[in-house]
């Protein structure tokens, strides 16, 4: 009896080292390993006439496409469609909607540059560099001067520990810094744009002195972001992406920083009061999505912008359960995805543990990121995290 077994390969990498492994001649490897990646595709919003002629021309190319039961009788004017093939087949049935009419040649470039775009290393500019992507997990260390946030409030109010947690997370590996003065915990009251000054400034400052750490200042306010961004932050993580302070888009814009962009339902003082979705992953996204044009429109750079889906601001146990698991679509927006998933709620509350003993639920949301292709992931614990991550890229093999 022959010995059959299935693969379990994750990438194209990996199908190509498999290929390469029985022999199959080098000019043919990447061919091959192209049509053994399934890739599932949705489109939203198209007309029956682009519905059938989608799938006409997937069926043409050996797959399909899944679209409403009423768009073939005609009754359904509107529709999504599901496309699903090999990545090959995903090119080839863009390469034929190319010059259709009903919009459809822009479906195929979109489809093109997703499946040119996989796998690729990418870039992510600040003021001050340029940060390459997509060969590791970069590690975002969190630093709250505050006395209430939810994990470290009251830890780092004095500058000298505060100054010397970062330099402590530095030394561990974190790739960057993201400075808070203003508790984001569900609930939390605002403080006034003075005392988060007075929190963060000076911290920035002797942070500044001593390292070349790349900082995000975390804030929503703009007149706090231009101080920390005159005294060497590189990054505006804007929990409210762009919505609560108008002058907000202008100054990262004339400052050329990065910017974080996170979804939110409501404000940190409301914002778990019963949130509710439709389909959370398609919402959130639609979110980002809008909030991301709007910063491009107003002239931030793309290459500057990174998208959060917001774990935990204004999430339900399962929603918080959906957006790690399905981390990966959302990297179809363009941009590079943060996970912010650290000792949060919903982990203390599926493992019954306070917030002080939950890296082992931190670490597992780190290892849905990672499979999942997120970007960088912000974490209160850095060497925990960095061992983690060295370990599961080592196992996993060169990410694209």
């Amino acid at each position: 009896m022959p010995k059959i077994r299935i693969l379990s390969l994750r990438s194209i990498k990996e199908i190509r080292d498999e290929l390469k492994k029985i022999g199959v001649d080098e000019a043919c490897l990447d061919s091959l390993a192209e049509k053994g990646a399934f890739i599932t595709i949705k489109i939203e919003h198209l007309n029956p006439a682009s519905c059938n002629i989608i799938k006409q021309s997937a069926l043409s190319v050996g797959t399909d496409a899944a679209v409403h039961r009423d768009v073939i009788t005609g009754r359904k004017e509107d529709s999504d469609i599901i496309l699903f093939g090999s990545h090959k087949e995903i090119e080839r049935v863009a390469r034929k909607l190319s010059g259709q009419p009903f919009g459809l040649d822009g479906v195929a470039v979109a489809l093109l540059k997703q499946m040119n775009g996989k796998g690729k290393a990418r870039h992510f500019t600040t003021s001050h560099r340029n940060i390459k992507l997509g060969e590791r997990m970069l590690i975002m260390g969190i630093l709250n001067v505050t006395p209430d946030s939810f994990s470290d409030g009251g830890k780092f109010l004095e500058k000298q520990k505060a100054v010397e947690r970062v330099l402590q997370m530095v030394e561990e590996g974190a790739d960057m810094m993201d400075i808070g003065g203003e508790s984001s915990r569900p609930g939390a009251d605002p403080i006034t744009i003075q005392e988060e000054m007075e929190r963060v400034i000076p911290v920035i400052e002797a942070v500044k002195q001593t390292s070349d750490i790349t900082v995000s200042i975390d804030t929503c306010k703009s007149s706090v972001a231009e101080k920390a961004l005159q005294c060497g932050a590189e990054i505006v993580n804007d929990i409210s992406a762009l919505r609560f302070d108008g002058n907000m888009v202008d100054l990262v814009r004339e400052r050329k920083a990065g910017v974080i962009l996170m979804h939110m339902q409501g404000t940190p003082k409301c914002m778990q009061k019963n949130p509710q979705y439709d389909d959370v992953i398609q919402d959130i996204y639609d979110f980002l999505n809008e909030r991301a044009t709007y910063a491009n429109e107003r002239g931030i750079s793309k290459d500057s912008i990174i998208v959060d889906p917001g774990i935990g601001f204004g999430k339900r146990l399962e929603d918080n359960y959906e957006i790690l698991d399905r981390i990966g679509e959302f990297s179809s927006l363009g941009f590079p995805v943060l996970v912010g998933a650290s000792r949060k709620s919903f982990i203390g509350k599926t493992l019954d543990m306070p917030v002080n003993e939950r890296i082992e639920g931190s670490l597992a949301a780190c290892a849905v990121a990672l499979e999942g292709g997120a970007d960088i992931l912000r974490t209160h614990d850095i060497s925990e995290t960095k061992r983690f991550v060295d370990m599961f890229e080592s196992i996993r093999g060169e990410r694209s």
